[in-house]
């Protein structure tokens, strides 16, 4: 089964699972930002959520995401400067590049991860930023035992957050057949590995652990700002 298929098949549910999950990757994302910038791009946007927040900070944002189902639930919901676009990450182009290109726990789902780091690199503007987040874990692909017992031992945690009635939703769709199935594809990097295959794409990147993600940040240096700063110290 294709990743889009996989989530083809309960977009809404997961729509809603996303929006009820703890903002840490968007916590983490916000305090990378510039206070305001040009275009931005979420690859791998699903149903909108970030490519939402990020339009308060840019002027335009794409998001551009493999499922159709999960594209037109973000269409419901987008503003005027967000433009959402149904593509394969490695099909998507755009020759005016980013200010800020993004994804969150997406490119596990891709064939080739050097590939697909290398397409989000040549997508960034001089002088823009990379910020790259994606899931991590001890073992390639995790047991369904292990995810079970994670969703049983979020319960406490999620009946504070957001309450007894969206725990139980929580705790359902965690253990439901569909979503433990749309598990079993998943190929999952260490932190150690993370940080040496997108380090090598992306050298003097910052990295930072964030829950059950690891997250990268990494600036494209602007040939025109760096030369100038030559010039300046090369003054008498």
């Amino acid at each position: 089964m294709g990743r889009a298929q996989s989530f083809d098949r309960f977009a809404a549910d997961y729509d809603r699972f996303a929006r009820l999950e703890q903002p840490h990757v968007l916590n983490w994302l916000l305090t990378q930002l510039p206070a305001h910038a040009g275009r931005a791009l979420d690859a791998g946007c699903g149903s909108g959520r970030h490519a939402q927040a990020l339009a308060r900070q840019f002027d335009e944002v794409t998001g551009v995401d493999i499922s159709a189902p999960l594209i037109e639930i973000a269409r419901q919901r987008s503003g005027s400067n967000v433009r959402y676009v149904m593509s394969d990450l490695m099909a998507f182009a755009d020759p005016d590049g980013f200010d800020l290109v993004f994804s969150a726990t997406t490119l596990h789902h891709v064939p080739d991860l050097d590939a697909a780091l290398l397409h989000l690199r040549s997508l960034v503007r001089p002088g823009g930023i990379a910020v790259l987040i994606d899931n991590v874990a001890s073992r390639q692909t995790p047991p369904r035992w292990v995810h079970v017992l994670g969703a049983l031992r979020d319960v406490p945690g999620d009946i504070a957050r957001v309450g007894a009635r969206n725990a139980a939703w929580l705790l359902k769709f965690r253990t439901s057949r569909a979503w433990l199935n749309h598990l079993a594809s998943d190929r999952y990097l260490t932190r150690q590995a993370f940080e040496r295959r997108y380090g090598a794409i992306f050298p003097e990147a910052r990295f930072e652990r964030l829950g059950y993600a690891h997250g990268l940040a990494w600036e494209k240096k602007n040939p025109a700002a760096v030369a100038r700063g030559h010039e300046v110290r090369r003054e008498p």
